[in-house]
């Protein structure tokens, strides 16, 4: 039996959660809009925002929210590198909604540009409502045509994709699902497996790319529509030597893509709320500006976001960055440095920021990857005894003594207490700090040692371990852990070379796999997480640096760095796919059980301690923040809090 998920069949089973979808709209059927659109529509350059909007405009409202007012730009800095989408994190403000999304409670899904949801009984098809009269910032409408565009002419297009349709995401029973356009505003995903993952996962980053392939737009860069003028086009262009080249340049989806082109390229469609105006290009400068055809509204039918846009500046030096922060230069800062929150308390005042504490997504504060699949070091890193030998030879309450302000306790990469998939073997083994018992262990596999007590690989070669730190550290301190490990792993024989490097470098190494070692995130915790995110549990996440070439094997097959994994590790990815299909949360609980478990007896990934609490620095001025939030990249990070609510009181 069908059931059709309705956005009041939705409301009424989360009544208490804290987003509502009922369409506000007044007596006289008219919507508020900005004054800056208002004037355009007088003077001719926009329609009417009745017009602008779908005929069943996405409302928001926030619990304890109330109706805000229009204006204001929301001033951001940006570290070095200009990349406002990445460093600016304009991808977490701007391009986290997709046909569903998270509530945000981080509990569940919700609609978003679909208006509603069929789903079968067996989980395998997926019949999508989009929202009638839905248009691109650029008002061409949006409709099912986009999505098939997406999905047959950028996906599995073998020139686009190397003949290799993505893997993961859209494939969870080995081929990709079938796709149909039943009507404009209507199209089908038929799975040759139930898929009962499909809309959680839906609405992460995986579920953004369908919404932001403008056919209208980027077909003019395909051969398959535009075969006369394409030539033309690479001729004009200066990198682009074939059609393909050429369309991954001017598109921010697909294979070979770049997604910051959302952030460079003014002329790009999209269905953000602030869309770009002006590029930072060789300036030091850019700016975002109110998508005039976003579909979200508030309670009263005022269409949102309620800033008016964002100004972007441009620093090479972060200690300058830090001080104009704090003398009250910008509304915000993404990554504030985790050593850096004393001063952001101490100088309120003087900032005008409100520092909120947000609670992170994660199973552990960071953790720690010896990549078992590296040339040279991989069959050491692959030894169990070697792992915990270096998890009991970290003094985690130091660490969280030192960098996390004594916030955490000390634990190894899991789901958290409160999850109803929480492994107190997989959280609580190997944590103790114990010297002695971790040269117990190093010593069944290294035994040997120089005369300076440095212990010797197989070959009687010393054993120097380059540890690959990224720069960028998301404010979870990894280049501090990092020389706090390299003193505790002195400790016990076993030298540790850092290497700082920019997050270019680091995806570098992850994409050739030359990385020996590193420090990261924790994802994996709260709530279902680690079935939306499990890799750390299983090589699948293109950041799963513990089996890096087991991982580009997976995501990857033409790259030469992927490696076939043994029978152990793809029994693993088996088991995660029957997460994935399992078409009910009991059953994809138990498997998770199941595949946690087996991460645990293995005990892959090091943990430090538990997630601990991050900071945001706000505007004391904004209204309609929420208290707190999840934190991270699997919820949008401050996407999940809905800005687009936001709006200054001054």
């Amino acid at each position: 039996m069908k059931y059709r998920l309705t956005l009041l069949l939705v409301l009424i089973a989360m009544l208490a959660m804290p987003v509502s979808s009922i369409v506000a709209q007044d007596d006289d059927g008219m919507y508020g809009e900005a004054p800056m659109l208002a004037e355009k529509v007088a003077a001719g350059e926009l329609p009417p925002v009745a017009e602008r909007l779908p005929v069943n405009p996405r409302v928001v409202a926030l619990p304890g929210s109330d109706i805000g007012t229009y204006g204001g730009q929301l001033r951001v800095p940006v570290a070095g590198g200009g990349e406002p989408f990445w460093s600016g994190q304009m991808v977490f403000w701007t391009a986290w909604k997709g046909l569903v999304n998270w509530n945000q409670t981080y509990s569940d899904w919700e609609p978003n540009i679909a208006e509603s949801v069929d789903v079968n009984e067996e989980a395998t098809e997926y019949t999508f409502h989009l929202r009638e009269g839905l248009k691109w910032s650029d008002g061409v409408p949006f409709t099912a045509d986009d999505i098939m565009f997406y999905m047959e002419d950028i996906q599995a297009n073998e020139e686009l994709n190397g003949g290799n349709y993505p893997q993961g995401f859209w494939t969870p029973g080995g081929e990709p699902p079938v796709v149909e356009k039943i009507d404009d505003y209507t199209i089908k995903f038929t799975f040759n497996v139930p898929y009962g993952m499909f809309l959680l996962n839906m609405c992460g980053w995986d579920g953004w790319g369908i919404v932001a392939a403008p056919k209208h737009y980027l077909e003019q860069f395909h051969i398959k529509y535009n075969p006369d003028g394409i030539d033309a086009l690479i001729a004009e262009s200066e990198s682009a030597t074939d059609w393909v080249s050429l369309f991954q340049s001017r598109s921010a989806v697909g294979p070979g893509t770049d997604q910051s082109l959302i952030m460079r390229d003014p002329n790009y469609p999209t269905m953000m709320p602030w869309v770009v105006k002006e590029v930072m290009g060789s300036g030091t400068q850019f700016t975002a500006e109110r998508n005039p055809y976003y579909y979200w509204v508030d309670a009263e039918g005022n269409q949102l976001p309620y800033i008016d846009g964002f100004v972007g500046t441009l620093y090479q030096d972060d200690q300058t960055l830090l001080l104009d922060v704090l003398a009250g230069k910008f509304d915000t800062m993404a990554n504030p440095a985790n050593e850096n929150r004393p001063l952001f308390f101490q100088n309120e005042e003087t900032s005008g920021l409100k520092v909120y504490l947000v609670s992170r997504e994660g199973g552990a504060s960071v953790t720690v990857m010896f990549n078992m699949t590296h040339a040279d070091l991989g069959d050491l890193f692959s030894e169990k005894d070697f792992r915990i030998g270096m998890s009991y030879a970290i003094d985690r309450q130091e660490i969280i003594d030192i960098v996390y302000f004594g916030e955490g306790e000390p634990r190894q990469i899991s789901p958290t207490e409160d999850s109803p998939l929480y492994n107190e073997q997989l959280s609580t083994q190997y944590i103790e700090y114990d010297v002695d018992l971790a040269n117990e262990y190093l010593d069944k596999v290294l035994p040997d040692k120089d005369a300076d007590g440095w212990r010797l690989l197989p070959n009687g070669e010393k054993l120097s371990i380059v540890f690959t730190i990224q720069t960028g550290d998301y404010g979870l301190g990894f280049t501090d852990v990092a020389e706090l490990l390299k003193g505790y792993y002195a400790e016990v024989g076993v030298d540790i070379i850092l290497d700082v490097v920019s997050n270019e470098v680091w995806t570098e190494r992850r994409d050739d796999n030359s990385m020996e070692a590193t420090v990261f995130t924790g994802e994996g915790g709260v709530g279902l997480t680690s079935i939306v995110d499990a890799r750390y549990f299983v090589p699948t996440h293109g950041q799963s640096i513990w089996g890096n070439a087991w991982e580009i094997w997976y995501l990857e097959p033409d790259n030469p760095a992927g490696e076939e994994p043994p029978q152990y590790i793809k029994d693993q990815m088996d088991l995660l796919e029957r997460v994935r299909q399992a078409p009910t949360s009991e059953q994809r609980l138990e498997l998770m059980g199941e595949l946690l478990q087996v991460a645990a007896d293995n005990f892959w990934v090091l943990g430090i301690s538990s997630s601990t609490s991050t900071y945001r620095p706000l505007n004391a001025k904004l209204a309609n923040v929420p208290a707190t939030w999840v934190d991270g990249w699997n919820p949008g990070g401050i996407a999940i809090a809905f800005p687009e609510q936001w709006y200054f009181t001054e």
